[in-house]
């Protein structure tokens, strides 16, 4: 499911350094449909944009489904074939998660998203829901779930796979993985929105990212929060931006119901979450979509060291904010 990017980063950029031995990389560019940005400490002539390259690119040919060939492609087409690393771990995790956010947040939406107009189509002010439901839902998956990497793998009969609420944070794991691996202990991946930090950056401060305000007139540098985070992951999914009208004036949003098949109808403009990885943050964020703001904060409530922050629309055409307990601590006063 794609996601309303709802992140500014706010790399701080200076001469000064508190380790003067050190200097900070950012690489910067396309990817995932969106763009990526990521600040790393390192000794001068260091880079690793081309190891961040071919993650990037990876990722992709196993899991855009932009992609003819990758392997996501090859799944909704109904073939059977030897899952990558990567993918094969995608896969599993949804289920978990899934599981874990009671159903709300769910990889088989896809035959309901292309038929909504989602992916590229033309946008439909109504569809016919109960064919398409009988291919979806992540309860499909468990009883075919991927087995061994040494054994072929294909979906149940009539299933379509979207990572899209979950690739981008899986992505920006598996590059911390990388700078993690090479002995980096300071950066800031952000990839698509979904933010990991770790350290500090070149002036010895927390990594600080800011949250926009969810308005369509926005001013650029105009944020309704700003986070320091240190060891963390942030994601943010939203429904101001991703909608079209129908006919009666009805905002048709992109989040779409797992269990209804409809798109979502509810005050819930955006939802934050921060989390230990970016995997996490982000299908949580799409879960909270889904909830709404009551269904979201008491899921979020049975997650140990995740918080959120919520925005909500309210009747008089105002914004009000609700964010749990532990959500203050990252906040920059």
């Amino acid at each position: 499911m794609k996601k309303c990017i709802a992140l500014i980063v706010l790399v701080l950029l200076g001469s000064c350094s508190s380790n003067p031995e050190l200097v900070q990389m950012t690489n910067q560019g396309p990817a995932q449909g969106s763009t990526f940005s990521i600040s790393y400490l390192v000794p001068e002539g260091v880079d690793y944009r081309r190891d961040i390259d071919s993650i990037l690119e990876s990722m992709d040919q196993q899991m855009s489904l932009w992609v003819e060939n990758s392997e996501i492609s090859a799944l909704n087409r109904g073939d059977s074939l030897f899952l990558s690393n990567d993918f094969h771990g995608v896969i599993l995790q949804s289920i978990y998660l899934s599981e874990l956010t009671d159903g709300s947040f769910d990889i088989t939406l896809a035959p309901l998203i292309k038929a909504w107009g989602f992916s590229g189509g033309t946008h439909k002010d109504s569809i016919n829901v109960d064919s398409l439901l009988n291919y979806v839902g992540y309860k499909g998956l468990v009883a075919h779930r991927p087995g061994s990497m040494m054994e072929k793998y294909a979906l149940p009969e009539g299933y379509e796979l979207d990572v899209n609420a979950i690739a981008q944070g899986y992505t920006v794991d598996v590059v911390a993985n990388l700078m993690n691996n090479v002995g980096v202990s300071n950066y800031m991946i952000e990839i698509g929105g979904e933010v990991r930090c770790k350290g500090t950056n070149v002036r010895g401060r927390k990594w600080r990212i800011g949250i926009e305000e969810p308005t369509e007139d926005r001013v650029l540098g105009q944020f309704q929060t700003i986070v320091e985070l240190d060891s963390m992951s942030l994601a943010t999914s939203g429904n101001y931006r991703k909608y079209w009208q129908d006919e009666n004036g009805q905002k048709v949003v992109h989040s779409i119901d797992p269990e209804t098949g409809q798109p979502v109808v509810h005050n819930l403009l955006s939802a934050s979450i921060i989390a230990p990885n970016a995997t996490t943050a982000d299908a949580l964020a799409t879960a909270c979509m889904i909830k709404g703001v009551t269904g979201a904060m008491t899921m979020i409530d049975r997650f140990p060291e995740v918080e959120g922050y919520f925005i909500v629309g309210t009747k008089f055409g105002e914004i009000e904010v609700l964010q749990t307990s532990g959500w203050e601590k990252y906040t920059v006063n």
